[in-house]
C-alpha cells in the first residue's frame, strides 16, 4: 500500500507539532537521541530544492541526533530499522538517513510501507544529505493528538 506524502508543497505550520515534541522525547528515552530541532521556518538546505520550503517549517518534522562513534551508528541503524517496521501504524511520512553509503538513503510513504519505500541515494542531487549523524524524520499530519500517537507507539513491540 502507498500513502500520499501530505508535506508537498510545505507550509508554514508556525510551532512545532506536539505530536513531534513527543516523538523526540521517546526516541531520546528509548534509544538516546538528541533533539536537533523540529519547527524552524526555512527553505531546504539543498540547493537542487530552488529555495523550496523545508518540511520542518510545518512542525511535523524533526531530526534526532546520535553519537558520531560505531555504538552510535549501531543505535541508529536500530532505530531505522523499527521505525521503518512500523511506518504505516505510526504514519511516518519520511525517514532519511544521512550516513547509510555514500549519499544517505531514504524512506518515503508514496512509494509503499517499510523497505518497499526504501531508496538508497545516487547521487547528491537525489540525496536529502550525506554523513550527518542524526535522522531526520516526518509523521504525518494526521494524528488528532499526541495522546493518540502515544497510544499508537506503545501498543508496537519495543525493538
Amino acid at each position: 500500500m502507498t500513502r500520499k506524502y501530505p508535506f508537498y508543497p510545505a507550509y508554514n505550520g508556525g510551532k512545532s507539532s506536539p505530536v513531534l515534541v513527543w516523538f523526540v522525547k521517546a526516541c531520546n528515552k528509548r534509544w538516546g537521541f538528541t533533539n536537533l530541532g523540529i519547527y524552524v521556518n526555512r527553505a531546504v538546505r539543498n540547493p537542487y530544492a530552488k529555495g523550496a520550503l523545508s518540511v520542518h517549517a510545518t512542525g511535523w518534522a524533526c531530526d534526532i541526533g546520535y553519537p558520531s562513534t560505531r555504538a552510535g551508528r549501531k543505535t541508529a541503524v536500530e532505530a531505522w530499522e523499527w521505525l521503518l517496521a512500523h511506518t504505516e501504524e505510526l504514519r511516518i511520512a519520511e525517514i532519511h538517513d544521512y550516513r547509510f553509503g555514500e549519499f544517505g538513503r531514504g524512506y518515503r510513504c508514496s512509494r509503499g510501507e517499510g523497505q518497499k519505500g526504501v531508496v538508497e541515494y545516487r547521487n547528491a542531487k537525489e540525496s536529502a544529505g550525506k554523513g550527518g549523524s542524526w535522522l531526520h524524520v516526518e509523521i504525518e499530519n494526521t494524528w488528532e493528538s499526541a495522546k493518540d500517537f502515544e497510544a499508537a507507539w506503545r501498543a508496537l513491540p519495543k525493538p
